[in-house]
């Protein structure tokens, strides 16, 4: 939906016709339940966050003045509730299962090569699970979302030079992590 018509829908629904909201949130759920479950690490926990994402949107609606777009709005909502949440509860994040001690022997090569995607996608997540979460959802801002350094902004309420340094030392200390780790694992 176009930034035009997404803001005449959403004149509508501040006119009363709150019948409208159902497709802003049908259209904008999965990808704000995908950062906030990044964030928080539970699927259950992020749908139960997005519906509050939406609910807290819905009742602030007067306050969307639409200098940016309604998801950069949406996204604002979700950083705060998902950083406000973690802060509060401590979460400890999902770990995904450890690779079975019982070593992988191969001939086939396709085998060996899926298996090594597959370890070096559980060591990141696993970084990702090391790192707060501010900084993964400006990851996951990044490069799931793949919204612009200036939405970013926008959404986070801080300048763009510092999303981008922040992105740059966020970078940096993952590939030391996953050097680390991978020096652990194979040396």
């Amino acid at each position: 939906m176009r930034r035009e018509e997404e803001q005449k829908i959403i004149e509508r629904i501040k006119k009363g016709e709150t019948s409208l909201y159902e497709s802003l949130v049908n259209q904008h759920s999965p990808k704000i339940i995908a950062v906030i479950r990044g964030v928080v690490g539970n699927n259950e926990e992020a749908e139960e966050l997005a519906q509050d994402v939406f609910v807290k949107a819905f009742f602030s609606l007067d306050k969307f003045r639409g200098d940016s777009s309604f998801a950069t709005w949406l996204f604002r909502i979700a950083y705060n509730l998902a950083i406000s949440q973690t802060r509060k509860k401590r979460l400890s994040f999902v770990e995904i299962d450890k690779i079975a001690s019982t070593s992988f022997l191969s001939d086939n090569q396709e085998e060996s090569e899926a298996f090594e995607r597959e370890k070096r996608y559980i060591l990141l997540t696993r970084m990702l699970n090391e790192i707060n979460p501010e900084d993964r959802f400006l990851l996951l801002l990044f490069y799931y979302q793949e919204k612009s350094i200036k939405e970013i902004a926008e959404i986070t309420g801080k300048g763009e030079s510092n999303i981008k340094v922040t992105l740059h030392r966020i970078k940096k200390r993952l590939a030391a992590m996953a050097e680390t780790k991978m020096e652990v694992s194979y040396g």
